[in-house]
């Protein structure tokens, strides 16, 4: 998967854009501009937000922490490519307690969804990992580390570990 582009009304963002270049993309920036909030957004695109967390000591759930400042509802869309086709997922606030749960993935450009493709399983089908294992690896959220302490979490992310005989097929998703 290549993410392409990324709008967001999410937090801070306020309809801001994010295009990203084939290859490996930094992100460098002064503390507070944001660069978490693009990640916590693109986890959120990708697998949704959890509406059944609740708030305490010490916690605040995503559908809270990451209500837009502006006062809009929450929103967002998604451009990536995907085995050679270019997708665009839009997520969008329906009712005020239940933040992106509008959903609809399209080939970009068009109003062809995308077969299998749903809000409950998108990032498990585009990545290849639950929302588990995506948030324990591949992302790693502010102030948090890498933790894979599950025998079937790591079992599933050993089973998208780089090796020899996949080198290829990732070279080339990647743009290399």
């Amino acid at each position: 998967m290549i993410i392409r582009h990324m709008q967001g009304t999410f937090g801070t963002l306020d309809g801001e854009q994010l295009r990203l270049d084939t290859g490996l993309n930094i992100i460098y920036a002064p503390n507070e501009s944001g660069k978490s909030t693009w990640c916590a957004f693109l986890r959120a695109m990708l697998y949704g937000i959890d509406t059944s967390q609740r708030a305490r000591a010490g916690f605040v759930p995503d559908k809270q922490k990451y209500a837009p400042w502006s006062g809009k509802p929450m929103a967002g869309e998604l451009e990536l490519e995907q085995g050679g086709k270019c997708i665009t997922i839009h997520r969008w606030t329906e009712t005020p307690g239940a933040p992106l749960r509008g959903f609809s993935a399209v080939y970009t450009g068009t109003d062809i969804p995308v077969p299998g493709l749903t809000a409950t399983d998108a990032g498990e089908q585009l990545t290849g990992v639950s929302a588990e294992v995506f948030a324990r690896s591949a992302f790693i959220g502010q102030g948090g580390h890498a933790e894979i302490w599950d025998s079937a979490a790591y079992d599933e992310l050993e089973q998208q570990t780089l090796t020899p005989e996949n080198l290829a097929a990732v070279m080339e998703e990647l743009g290399f």
